[in-house]
């Protein structure tokens, strides 16, 4: 697919351009090529449909869900529409996957129409490409979903010979001449990659990847696919040309693919060692799996503290701007800062050791407490003031001035110290996100008291893997994504 080829716009059409719109309901008609839509669905809301995005040249449009049914049969990538009566809106700040500032949404009464003999020109495809220090700076804002062109340097995932596979992928990406990048591809967006690989056509190596999410995590820049993620490999397409000129390379090179179907492993019972064993001989560190391991408790340790103050909406730690408490992600001045633990176990099985952290529903479970009654404990509230568990924009500060996130030195609460010489039985979750060169802890999906070893009945023990009696449980099941 060339970028350049064009269409031919006739007059008769009534059409304004893009950047004579205003904003509001119009009458006014558009002409411009759909490049590519997708539905579009709310993930805190499990998967639910919101309607449908479209990427038309050069503008956004969003049919809502009720409309979806109206207006998809119309619906065909590539093809050129005349769109009348719309709503025109502004982009938000979050998740832009186009730099023009409006949004089309349509309406019920919206009319469109498709061109077949189509003298203004409309490309057949446009990219917001950005550039490794673009994408360093966009990683963790969600304030873009842009688009990257780079060459496959290997493709690491399990079931490779399997088209209708939705297992993770994860492609290592160069991105220019030194700089290598990882590409994570979840669902729709790695079977789409595997069907390419099955077709036999492994050897364009030069690809345009659209709508990636930049998240940094040790250090480490992983480009994650989203609901929009469409590949390109067509070596007329001028990014491509652009990428394979300055890099001095071909567009069509082969690339190694691993497979590491026998190589992962899911919840399979392991010694401390055997954990340390698996990282160290993990490909890039792109392997992923559960673990079941038994250890015992040696302490809490609290050189990071035990709690930290997280925002309620989105759960993320709230960062300090002077006096107040601000979180990064929902970019709000009311925000509520909820404490939640965060707990570093040193753990040792008797042959080795190692640090597991645990987080908020799975300390839960084992305390009986939330993080906010053992701070508000700490300090002396009275009980009848317990009820509160949200601080809002505040400065918290632990008894003596210590600090906001737990490390409150010596001061470790009495169910917390209780941990020690217990033994537990820990799930593991171990992905390239949790375990890095400057990240060397592994995460606990759940744990439960190892009866066996029988520790008696304290009270800090008496919640299994299922909660008790009284106890109502609310943490979400980690899924080893960000």
């Amino acid at each position: 697919m060339s970028a350049t080829d064009i269409v031919t716009i006739p007059a008769s059409a009534n059409y304004v351009t893009f950047d004579d719109l205003r904003l509001g309901r119009s009458t006014q008609q558009i002409v411009g090529r759909l490049l590519r839509y997708w539905d579009a669905r709310n993930i805190k809301k499990n998967g639910e449909f919101m309607g449908i995005v479209l990427l038309i040249l050069d503008e956004k449009g969003f049919i809502p869900a009720g409309r979806a049914d109206q207006f998809r049969p119309l619906l065909r990538e590539d093809a050129v529409f005349n769109i009348g009566i719309f709503e025109v809106g502004r982009c938000t700040n979050l998740y832009k996957i186009t730099d023009h500032p409006f949004v089309i949404r349509f309406l019920p009464a919206t009319t469109i129409v498709e061109i077949h003999h189509v003298s203004p020109t409309i490309k057949h495809e446009r990219f917001m490409i950005r550039n490794i220090d673009h994408l360093q700076a966009l990683a963790n804002t969600n304030l873009e979903l842009p688009d990257v062109v780079g060459q496959i340097q290997f493709v690491q995932g399990s079931n490779l010979d399997d088209p209708t596979s939705t297992q993770r992928l994860v492609v290592c990406f160069r991105v220019d001449t030194s700089v290598v990048v990882y590409l994570s591809l979840w669902d729709d967006a790695a079977a789409t990659f595997w069907a390419h690989l099955t077709t036999g056509d492994t050897m364009h190596s030069v690809m345009v990847v659209t709508t990636i999410n930049p998240k940094l995590f040790g250090g480490n820049l992983y480009l994650n696919s989203t609901p929009a993620t469409i590949f390109y490999f067509d070596s007329n397409i001028h990014a491509i040309q652009q990428l394979t000129t300055r890099m001095g390379i071909q567009a069509i090179e082969p690339f190694v693919q691993t497979e590491t179907k026998n190589g992962i492993r899911k919840k399979e019972s392991v010694s401390i060692a055997e954990l340390h064993d698996f990282i160290s001989k993990s490909n890039e560190q792109t392997q992923e799996a559960d673990f079941v391991c038994k250890a015992r408790v040696v302490g809490v340790l609290q050189r990071n503290g035990w709690s930290y103050i997280s925002c309620a909406a989105c759960s993320r730690k709230l960062s300090r701007s002077g006096t107040d408490l601000k979180c990064n992600k929902c970019v709000s001045q009311k925000v509520t800062g909820v404490p939640r633990y965060r707990v570093e176990l040193a753990v040792d099985d008797g042959e080795d050791s190692a640090t597991f952290l645990v987080f908020d529903s799975e300390m839960i479970k084992i305390t009986n407490k939330p993080a906010s009654t053992l701070i508000l404990e700490q300090i002396c509230i009275p009980k009848r003031e317990l009820h509160l568990p949200h601080i809002r924009r505040v400065q918290y500060r632990h008894p003596k001035n210590k600090s906001a996130d737990g490390a409150n030195g010596n001061e470790l609460p009495a169910c917390l110290q209780a941990m020690a010489d217990k033994h537990f039985i820990f799930q593991i979750r171990v992905t390239p996100y949790n375990f890095t060169p400057t990240h060397r802890t592994f995460t606990v999906s759940t744990m439960t008291h190892d009866t066996i070893f029988g520790d008696g009945d304290d009270h800090i023990l008496q919640t299994k893997m299922t909660p008790g009696k009284g106890h109502k449980h609310r943490g979400r099941k980690s899924t080893g994504r960000t």
